[in-house]
């Protein structure tokens, strides 16, 4: 009587022809991979070499009472353009809140002065902590704060 199944060596060859297959499937989406991660580092050191010249400065800070109005005048101190601006009130008692600031289309170029203020109420001066400004075109590097004792008219 005959053996029943496949000789070792065509379930060699089938076995062989399997790893080579998967290998070559694995090997198209590696190459793929890569090259999407490659790309992703490529523009994120782009930007964090751009933000890097980044820089603000809030040189005044004006409190009017009548209209709960923040105003800060903000200097650009680095080499880059910057815009899409934000205000960060810290309060005493550490809640947080982002406002949008007006100007709100504002690009400023290097050694640009501007002043913006709040948008929606902030409440009173006195219950203010620190205030930060930034820039989310670079958000980590184009910021500064100020505590509520710099503020003018805050009591």
């Amino acid at each position: 009587m005959p053996p029943k199944g496949i000789s070792p060596l065509i379930a060699t060859i089938l076995l062989i022809a399997f790893v080579i297959a998967v290998g070559g499937i694995l090997s198209g989406w590696l190459i793929s991979f890569s090259k999407e991660r490659t790309e992703e580092a490529r523009i994120k050191g782009e930007t964090d070499i751009k933000c890097s010249y980044a820089s603000l400065y809030i040189s005044d800070a004006d409190w009017n009472d009548t209209q709960t109005r923040l105003s800060l005048t903000i200097e650009n101190t680095g080499s880059e353009d910057l815009s899409d601006f934000r205000m960060i009130v810290i309060y005493t008692n550490n809640t947080v809140v982002t406002l949008e600031v007006m100007p709100n289309s504002t690009t400023m170029n290097p050694g640009d002065v501007q002043s913006f203020y709040n948008d929606t109420h902030v409440g009173n001066c006195s219950d203010i902590s620190q205030v930060l400004f930034k820039s989310n075109t670079c958000p980590n590097d184009a910021r500064d704060k100020i505590l509520s004792t710099d503020i003018d008219d805050c009591s």
